[in-house]
């Protein structure tokens, strides 16, 4: 980061991979362990910047109740780095694989139902960890790799429901639009249209590939020019904007280079220019 570190001025943090779940019966007592050097570079970098967390761990929309240890440890990690500004979380059902791990960052995101139920018990979930943890709460969403249908609302409307009861922001994630519109459901323009503008608090931008005939969300690529369309043409209407994200993935960097995130970064600034951030915060995933 610190060949780009002009261009930075947030970052997103995942906090599940800050700490170690032992499981509850951990033979060590305690059930996370956080590693002091990890927690200490991080806050580190985090100097002088703004910080938020983002969460792939909490599994928000199913039935299994909130598992309040982990939202605590969760903000334990922000605690320890000085503080999220908020704290977002996917619109999707975490399956971890099978271990004593209660949770896992390795698991399979599953698509919602939207649906009233489903509505329901995820409103009850949001008050109830931003009760525990005291921030303002987003929500994602999701890559989808094949077309849901005969659901009772879309995607916006469902976010646009809990916005408007209160509940949480939308973090939109417009690669993610992308992913699901290659994938057979609604294209980019029909979904922004659906959304309320108003409900967008941060925005990321990444790019991904095809994998035996299905694109996906690898964050693998600079973002696609479909995307930077999409947030020029729509960003510019979200009053409420704090963040914009380039997200990519550690393993692919030998490929996108330090000019490459650049790139994006200086891009990003050129976009911030022209929406509600004041000043616009840009960033990279840490």
């Amino acid at each position: 980061m610190e060949q780009v570190s002009d261009l930075v001025e947030h970052l997103s943090v995942n906090p599940g991979q800050m700490f170690n779940d032992l499981g509850a019966h951990s033979p060590f007592g305690a059930r996370f362990a956080f590693p002091a050097s990890l927690l200490q570079a991080v806050a580190g970098l985090r100097e002088g910047l703004m910080l938020n967390g983002h969460s792939f761990s909490l599994s928000l929309p199913s039935a299994t109740p909130l598992d309040d240890d982990l939202a605590d440890a969760i903000s334990h990690v922000g605690d320890r780095l000085g503080g999220f500004a908020w704290l977002a979380e996917h619109l999707n059902v975490l399956i971890p694989p099978r271990g004593p791990e209660a949770h896992s960052e390795g698991g399979m995101a599953l698509p919602v139902n939207y649906d009233a139920e489903t509505l329901a018990l995820l409103s009850h979930k949001l008050q109830r960890l931003r009760q525990r943890s005291g921030l303002r709460l987003l929500l994602e969403n999701p890559a989808l790799l094949t077309p849901l249908t005969e659901m009772e609302m879309d995607e916006p409307t469902f976010l646009n429901t809990l916005h408007r009861n209160g509940h949480c922001g939308v973090l939109l994630d417009l690669h993610n639009l992308l992913v699901s519109e290659r994938n057979g459901g609604l294209s980019m323009e029909h979904y922004l249209a659906r959304l309320n503008p108003e409900a967008v608090e941060e925005v990321h931008l990444a790019g991904g590939e095809e994998l035996f005939g299905t694109y996906t969300d690898s964050h693998s690529q600079l973002t696609p020019e479909a995307v930077w369309s999409m947030a020029r043409s729509f960003l510019p209407c979200c009053p409420n904007l704090r963040a914009i994200t380039f997200e990519y993935n550690e393993t692919y960097f030998q490929f996108i280079g330090c000019q490459g995130v650049r790139g994006e970064l200086e891009r990003m600034h050129h976009l911030a220019q022209s929406c509600a951030l004041s000043p616009a915060p840009t960033g990279v995933p840490c």
